[in-house]
């Protein structure tokens, strides 16, 4: 059983790139200037049917200082869109760089001003968590699991009182 008839051949591909390139040339952006028989004016890309009276429009296409480039003065290539694109995430980039880093350089302040005062009201808070873990500890454990989380909550809230007690 034959497949050729679902998949071009290199020879179909070929004879599509060719035509495509000879045809390619010859696209132009022309307007036209069709008056119908009714009378109504249309403007289009193509040209006018047989029953239509045809009018070559021509389209200035020079920028306001006379140039022949767009009027905006924007390129619309894709390599300087790219490169626009590019800018603009580098320039978002860097600003949220910057907002990290003084939001980084804000915490560094406040713990730097939370360590100066002890707060009374943490420390009696993990005190009383390091006697609960301490005394379950002492209790024991029956599995290893427990004992090992039982341990690293006590070292948990020891690191916290040495934090925010004198």
């Amino acid at each position: 059983m034959s497949h050729s008839g679902l998949r071009p051949s290199g020879s179909r591909i070929l004879g599509l790139l060719v035509v495509t390139v000879l045809i390619a040339p010859q696209a132009r952006a022309e307007l036209y200037k069709c008056q119908q028989p009714n009378g109504r004016i249309i403007y289009q890309q193509t040209a006018c049917g047989g029953h239509a009276d045809v009018e070559a429009f021509a389209v200035d296409i020079r920028g306001p200082d006379g140039s022949d480039g767009a009027a905006s003065g924007q390129k619309y290539s894709i390599g300087s869109q790219a490169a626009q694109m590019r800018a603009e995430r580098e320039r978002l980039n860097g600003a949220r760089l910057k907002a990290r880093q003084a939001s980084e350089a804000a915490a560094r302040r406040a713990a730097a001003d939370s360590d100066k005062e002890p707060d009374r009201a943490k420390c009696a808070k993990h005190r009383a968590e390091v006697a609960k873990w301490k005394e379950k500890v002492m209790k024991g454990y029956r599995t290893r699991t427990q004992k090992d989380y039982n341990d690293s909550k006590l070292a948990y809230h020891a690191a916290l009182v040495d934090r925010y007690c004198d």
